[in-house]
């Protein structure tokens, strides 16, 4: 696929800028034991991140695979994995006090610009969760029951590997910012 190149710049084009408006990141889920896993994701210029454990360990469906799904089936550009690609989130490994502070204001700078975004994978979560897994309380959304489906069908491929895979074992997914769909809410 060939993305067109901004048109609002007049500067020349300069390759590594348009670093800023596509990203791809690669996450990688690893069952670390029988009841917990880790998750490192990787992109261009941000600094690789380990999360080991990662929070919200399920037999299925590890919380942070719900985001995944949900976020890039949405596209949900401001969720927790388009926060990643942006270089919020995650802390630097260098332990300089200069680099600390100038990743604390951006990680900041970048979830102000996203919360809304944030909230709505939340809730998207929650929505599609609780019917995928029958809860007793489903809540209301104006998420659209055919995109509901998508996701539930998604989160059901999803367990369907992460069953099957061993201790040591893992999946790698791959979180796109140049997805062409626009969330509409």
């Amino acid at each position: 696929m060939i993305l067109p190149l901004p048109t609002f710049r007049s500067e020349p084009l300069r390759p590594w800028k348009l670093l800023r408006y596509h990203r791809v990141v690669t996450v990688t889920f690893t069952r670390t034991k029988v009841r917990g896993y880790s998750l490192k994701i990787e992109a261009l210029n941000i600094p690789t991140a380990v999360m080991d454990p990662a929070p919200g360990y399920d037999d299925r469906l590890p919380h942070d695979v719900a985001h995944f799904i949900v976020e890039n089936e949405l596209s949900i550009e401001g969720g927790i994995f388009g926060q990643m690609a942006q270089g919020g989130i995650l802390r630097p490994a260098e332990t300089d006090a200069r680099t600390q502070r100038k990743s604390k204001r951006k990680r900041e700078k970048v979830f102000a610009a996203n919360k809304k975004d944030a909230l709505f994978s939340e809730h998207a979560i929650y929505a599609a969760q609780s019917r995928w897994e029958k809860h007793d309380i489903i809540p209301d959304t104006k998420i659209p029951q055919t995109d509901l489906d998508r996701l539930i069908s998604k989160f059901e491929e999803f367990a369907a590997k992460w069953s099957k895979t061993p201790v040591g074992g893992s999946i790698v997914l791959e979180w796109d910012s140049r997805n062409p769909q626009k969330r509409k809410r």
